[in-house]
This record gives structure tokens, C-alpha cells and sequence, in this order.
């Protein structure tokens, strides 16, 4: 998968820089990715506060300092975390057989695997054997959410796909999705920090804009250009699109 070089001295400026980014504001800048030249510009009188984008950052560091790798292979990466309510949340991210450049991702209910029978109520405190059900079990969980790469090193970028299950809960505020999230792009931007940061934001945009933006089917896509991903350390800003329209975040 393609990783950005970005040292953890940038990753950690990028976190003070953000935490006094005053606000969120929306703008169109087409000419930053010509790939997305149809954009619209549109202007949006919401904004997220710096105290908002500073609670965000403390509870998706939690998040992160809480994550736990269980089991990981080439192709799989299961992972738990606690979330915002103190519980331990499950997270399972796979490639794509058919699409290497297409990692999905999946939140876990432990509940529907004891119920399913995958694994025993007893086994739950187990890791091993709760990494085992998970992986079996992933069909169960899959709403279809996915992060995969488009274009090369300099024109490309990530493009984030949450399907309207997912869409829905991390626009709620869901912990458990955020979790997934810093997870999943944790495969595809180098340093833990900055991915966390870059999840953050994504997980604030979805909440801001997801009504506006969202699918006929109510999902929703976010792209983000390599390019845009680099500067954040430099500016505090990222650039997205957002569904049909561009944002400086």
C-alpha cells in the first residue's frame, strides 16, 4: 500500500497546529487536483469550534492509546479499543481479494457472536480466541465501508467510501466507527499521530456536512489528495472532497 513519508516531528507539529485552527471553514480551490475539476464552490455558514476539533483529538487519542492489535496478517488486521463509554470496542479491517489497493472495514459486535455462536460467552475475555470468531465472522459485520488508494504518488490520493450504516453512526458521533477509522488509515499514512489527526477530521467533517453531502443512498464519499495530506503539518488545514463539493477543514 502506498504510505506517505511524513516523520512523526511533522505529525506532532501538526497536532498544535490544529488545536488552535479557530475554526472550519468551506472553500473551493479546484485547481489543487484537477482530477476533481467539476467541483462546485460553495460556501456553508457551519463551522466546528477549536474546542470542538480539541475534544475530537482527545477522545480519538484515547482511542489510539487504547488500540490493541489482536491478531494481523497480510491480509487482516483485527483490532480492540475503548471507547468513549469505557467498553471495549472491536474493529476488523481486510484487503480486498480482487482489489489490493482496497483495504474494507467493519465494526465488531460481541454480542452477535455469542449469539451466532462463533464464540462462547466465556471466551470473551480470551483474545486469541475473540480474534478467531472475529475473522470468521466478518461477513456478519461488513456494511461495506472501505478506504482504497486512486491515481499514483503525486496525483492520487485516498478515497474513503462509508456506507450508509456507517455514514449514519459517525455522523451520530459513533467512537466505535472513529476507532475503525484511525485504524484503517493507519494502514495507509505513516505515523500513528498523524493518521489519528487525519481520522479526526474526517470523523468532524462527516458530522458537519454528511446531511448535505450524502448519497441518495444515504452513503457518502471523501477524497483526499496525497498532495493536500503532505502540507497539513505546514498549514493545519486539510483539503477534502466532501460528496460533491470541496472543503478546507
Amino acid at each position: 500500500m502506498n504510505k506517505l513519508k511524513i516523520s512523526a516531528i511533522f505529525a506532532a507539529i501538526l497536532l498544535v497546529s490544529i488545536a488552535f485552527v479557530p475554526a472550519v471553514s468551506a472553500k473551493a480551490d479546484i485547481s489543487q487536483n484537477e482530477k476533481y475539476g467539476d467541483a462546485i464552490d460553495i460556501s456553508n455558514e457551519k463551522s466546528i469550534s477549536e474546542e470542538d476539533i480539541k475534544k475530537a483529538l482527545e477522545n480519538t487519542n484515547k482511542i489510539s492509546e487504547s488500540m490493541n492489535v489482536l491478531s494481523e496478517t497480510d491480509n487482516e488486521k483485527i483490532v480492540s479499543f475503548k471507547k468513549d463509554d469505557g467498553s471495549i470496542g472491536y474493529a476488523i479491517l481486510w484487503k480486498d481479494e480482487k482489489n489490493s489497493n482496497r483495504t474494507y472495514f467493519a465494526v465488531v459486535d460481541l454480542d452477535e457472536l455469542v449469539a451466532e455462536k462463533f464464540v462462547s460467552a466465556t471466551s470473551l475475555n480470551d483474545s486469541a480466541a475473540v480474534a478467531a470468531a472475529i475473522s470468521a465472522a466478518k461477513s456478519s459485520f461488513a456494511n461495506g465501508s472501505y478506504v482504497e488508494t486512486y491515481g499514483d504518488n503525486i496525483t492520487g490520493g485516498l478515497h474513503i467510501y462509508f456506507s450508509p450504516k456507517d455514514a449514519d453512526l459517525l455522523a451520530d458521533g459513533s467512537s466505535a466507527i472513529a476507532g475503525a477509522l484511525a485504524a484503517v488509515l493507519g494502514l495507509y499514512v505513516s505515523g500513528g499521530m498523524l493518521s489519528i489527526a487525519l481520522g479526526t477530521l474526517v470523523g468532524l467533517a462527516v458530522q458537519t456536512w454528511y446531511w448535505y453531502e450524502q448519497n441518495s443512498d444515504g452513503s457518502l464519499d471523501v477524497r483526499i489528495p496525497y498532495v493536500n495530506i503532505a502540507t497539513i503539518p505546514l498549514t493545519g488545514h486539510v483539503y477534502m472532497k466532501i460528496g460533491s463539493h470541496w472543503y478546507t477543514i
